[in-house]
């Protein structure tokens, strides 16, 4: 994949999860790993144990969910046990589905039986960090995983182009219908249409999506321990917040060489 595409595919699955989606969706992410963004590949330099000392141990969130699903806002129609045309029809049956991508590079994500843990006793991670950060022990972009979400089965599809078709049916369970054929228990098969950009089609055991935090940089106030979202600037009063890893891993600036 292109390095555009695949930058594509993080900043749309951030845009409609507020999450770090993994790159490749294969890796592995745990909680405590240190590291720094390279357009948008998070790269594990150790974990707080292996360079601090710093043992940490999981916690559940407290939200419940389970489910996550994506869609590139909306330009990703799924059509479920349908025909579509496309010069030849893609045919489908019961245990199948049409997805329509409105966009060149348009995501469908969807992730099922979603499990969600935070490391416990973050203030002693954030205190750490701002003591380093203080004695100018801290790289400049340098975050630390704090949550990471498992997933039962993960499906994440890309289109190459605008108005690519795609056919996928349950490879073993027919009577699987709607979305939760993007992630059947027995797998999926592409039926026809498109080739896609990236397909990944119902895998088990993954960790697909988490969350980091580095130290923001504040212009007018104290420096802080944040997510890579967190920064609030363009509110009223309020100072500009330092973008503190990479283009493609943060929603709030274009241009890292902009600020001071």
């Amino acid at each position: 994949m292109s390095d555009s595409r695949y930058r594509k595919y993080i900043e749309h699955v951030r845009g409609d999860l507020a999450m770090e989606p993994s790159w490749p969706p294969s890796a592995v992410r745990e909680l405590g790993d240190v590291g720094v963004f390279r357009k948008g590949h998070f790269e594990r330099k150790g974990t707080l144990k292996t360079l601090f000392g710093l043992t940490v141990k999981p916690r559940p969130v407290r939200r419940s969910t389970t489910v996550f699903h994506g869609d590139s806002k909306g330009t990703v129609r799924v059509h479920h046990n349908s025909a579509i045309g496309a010069g030849a029809a893609l045919v489908t049956a019961e245990g199948s589905l049409v997805l329509e991508f409105g966009k060149a590079d348009s995501v469908l994500f969807h992730a099922t039986g979603c499990r969600t843990r935070e490391i416990d006793g973050i203030e002693d991670v954030e205190r750490l960090m701002m003591e380093l950060h203080d004695r100018g022990e801290w790289p400049r972009r340098q975050v630390v995983i704090t949550e990471v979400t498992h997933a039962e089965r993960t499906t994440a599809v890309m289109s190459s182009k605008r108005n690519d078709r795609m056919a996928l049916r349950a490879a073993a369970d027919p009577m699987v219908t709607g979305l939760d054929l993007l992630t059947a228990s027995g797998g999926l098969q592409w039926a026809g249409g498109s080739a896609a950009s990236l397909q990944v089609l119902s895998e088990g055991r993954l960790t697909p999506l988490y969350r980091a935090r580095g130290v923001v940089r504040h212009l007018f106030r104290a420096d802080e321990v944040g997510y890579l979202d967190d920064g609030d600037e363009g509110e009223p009063g309020g100072d500009e917040a330092e973008c503190y890893v990479d283009e493609v891993s943060c929603l709030d600036f274009d241009d890292l060489d902009d600020l001071p």
